[in-house]
């Protein structure tokens, strides 16, 4: 009887989890590692409950839910990597080299205005 409660548990933390998987989704202004980090918190959590996410999986889900200003650098990486075996590391170095580029961009920018 305790296997089934913990079971149970298990199904509604799985249920829980998916939810907030599927409903990931980038905020407006927030950093790529913040943001990959709240993604890989929901995958691992995942993977503890013994669900099987593969790394093509969450990348996918990470460059479908990426702020505009990735647009550029999500087509790259689509058209450019072979995703069934580009990594979530690899990935977020890309994302990472991406981000500090338009923060040097948006900095050239702002001293210009000035």
């Amino acid at each position: 009887m305790a296997y089934q409660g913990t079971s149970k548990v298990v199904t509604v933390k799985l249920q829980t989890l998916h939810r907030d998987f599927e409903t990931l989704q980038m905020k407006s202004g927030e950093s790529v590692q913040d943001y990959l980090t709240r993604a890989a918190v929901v995958v691992n959590q995942m993977k503890y409950y013994g669900e099987q996410v593969t790394d093509q999986t969450t990348i996918e889900k990470v460059l479908w839910t990426l702020t505009p200003k990735f647009d550029h650098v999500v087509a790259a990486i689509k058209e450019s990597k072979d995703l069934a075996t580009y990594s979530f590391d690899e990935l977020q170095g890309s994302l990472q080299s991406h981000e500090a580029r338009l923060n040097r961009t948006n900095e050239k920018s702002d001293e210009k205005a000035f």
